[in-house]
């Protein structure tokens, strides 16, 4: 029956992989903001699944149950908060250098973003979750910090997009304006991926979960190519760019 089993997921995980490197796939695009609308309304509607505790998710017994502990509650606030600030961003605020993103890219990150989202939810809104070993102190300390990082990132989104105003695709260097949350820009090519790096560190403090943690860490090696990519093409685009910035970590990284 484990052969079986096993075959029958290697078999799945196979047809997958040849359906998202067909040609067939490969040429199919769909507009970006549409994109994105998908990729960040599934782990909205996913973790409130685990949140309201569905019959098929925790058993009969737990079923429409809630957690006694608050943390669970301001958990699911701030993961809510955040995926309706990308939502909200994605229509008003950003301005997309690419229309179209190819079918597989939808594919790799909604597997990316809904499974993490369950995975976390399963967690966090458990029967059997542990609060944080410190309690009141550790989750004001990460809420506090969650709510500059996630001002921090819709400052920055908001300045890069004022740079495209005018509807102009030709990459600009972004400088500080009057909002402090911007001042990263002094020492950082990306601060809006500090900022969002720095709001999952605090969603991992709040929560003290392992799966938080490691989807942070996923995170933080993502963005941190990204930048890496950014701060280089800043570099290589413009003689004049600031030489005092890193891409991501002031003055490490």
């Amino acid at each position: 029956m484990l052969y079986k089993c096993i075959a029958k997921h290697l078999c799945a995980c196979l047809l997958i992989s040849q359906l998202l490197f067909s040609p067939c796939i490969s040429k199919c695009h769909f507009g970006s903001v549409e994109v994105f609308l998908i990729e960040y309304t599934g782990p909205l509607f996913i973790y409130f699944l685990f949140y309201f505790r569905m019959p098929f998710v925790y058993g009969l017994d737990e079923r429409f149950t809630s957690s006694p502990h608050p943390v669970v509650n301001l958990a699911c606030i701030c993961h809510s908060f955040h995926y309706i600030k990308r939502l909200i961003e994605t229509i008003f605020v950003h301005r997309f250098s690419h229309g179209t993103m190819p079918l597989r890219n939808i594919v790799k990150n909604c597997l990316y973003y809904w499974g993490f989202a369950a995975w976390l939810a399963y967690y966090i809104n458990h029967p059997l979750y542990t609060p944080p070993s410190y309690g009141k102190k550790q989750i004001n300390f990460a809420v506090i910090m969650f709510l500059l990082c996630e001002a921090g990132n819709f400052s920055i989104h908001v300045a890069l997009s004022d740079l495209r105003r005018d509807g102009s695709k030709t990459r600009k260097i972004p400088y500080p304006t009057k909002n402090p949350f911007t001042w990263l820009f002094f020492f950082v090519s990306c601060p809006n991926y500090t900022y969002e790096v720095g709001t999952w560190i605090s969603f991992t403090i709040m929560t003290q979960c392992v799966p938080v943690g490691l989807f942070t860490l996923l995170c933080f090696i993502q963005m941190t190519i990204w930048a890496k990519d950014k701060h280089y093409t800043y570099l290589r685009e413009f003689k004049d760019y600031p030489s005092v910035r890193m891409p991501i970590i002031p003055f490490l990284l």
